[in-house]
């Protein structure tokens, strides 16, 4: 595996699942649609519809995990609803902090995710566990998430809002993710990219001791 040429890199952009922390993304639905009585073939895309919704900030917590028992006609309280939700993720190693502040003291860095507050209230807790050293806020200049700006990768509008506020020329971003619809979307911007696949390597593309 060759290490990268940060020569030409002003800021790194990381996403978050599968980047810094284990996802898997189809794991909850997988459940739920096990679990529920409605077997719409529609039903999967409904649910994903409604997350969407939530990932871009246009419902609350509560309407999200009430719109996913509705249609799924599940008996369940919210709250169990929400555990189902959270194992979408996975482990958050404990190299991901050192990783992150010995890469910021070269670089500047920020954080692009589609994601939702739900599981934001559950990285953070999973963060504090495996990195006490760290907070999690002061390890990037700046973080997006999809839900607080309202728009949701690949969407090219996400990666012009990020280049905007980054204020470098696009070639000089380097943006990092897993999923490779992404990854296109951010090389029509212009953005200098890296698709981790498999995802959860990414330490090994860069040379800074871990």
């Amino acid at each position: 595996m060759n290490r990268i040429d940060l020569t030409t890199v002003e800021a790194i952009v990381f996403d978050l699942g599968g980047v810094l922390i284990e996802v898997d993304m189809e794991k909850p639905y997988r459940k739920i649609l096990e679990m529920s009585p409605n077997k719409s073939p529609q039903l999967l895309e409904e649910l994903k519809n409604i997350a969407y919704q939530y990932e871009i900030g246009k419902v609350d917590d509560k309407t999200f995990l009430e719109s996913i028992i509705d249609r799924a006609a599940l008996d369940l309280k919210i709250t169990e609803i929400e555990d189902i939700w959270n194992e979408m993720l996975g482990d958050l190693p404990d190299y991901v902090g050192d990783f992150l502040a010995k890469i910021s003291r070269e670089k500047r860095t920020f954080l692009l995710s589609n994601t939702n507050p739900i599981h934001i209230r559950e990285v953070l807790k999973r963060f504090k566990k495996s990195n006490p050293s760290y907070s999690w806020e002061n390890l990037f200049e700046k973080i997006f998430y999809s839900y607080e700006i309202g728009l949701h990768k690949p969407d090219k509008k996400i990666y012009q809002h990020v280049i905007e506020c980054v204020k470098e020329a696009p070639g000089k971003i380097l943006f990092i993710d897993d999923n490779y619809d992404n990854i296109i979307g951010a090389r029509e911007c212009g953005l200098q990219t890296l698709h981790l696949n498999p995802p959860m390597t990414l330490y090994r593309w860069f040379d800074i001791g871990l």
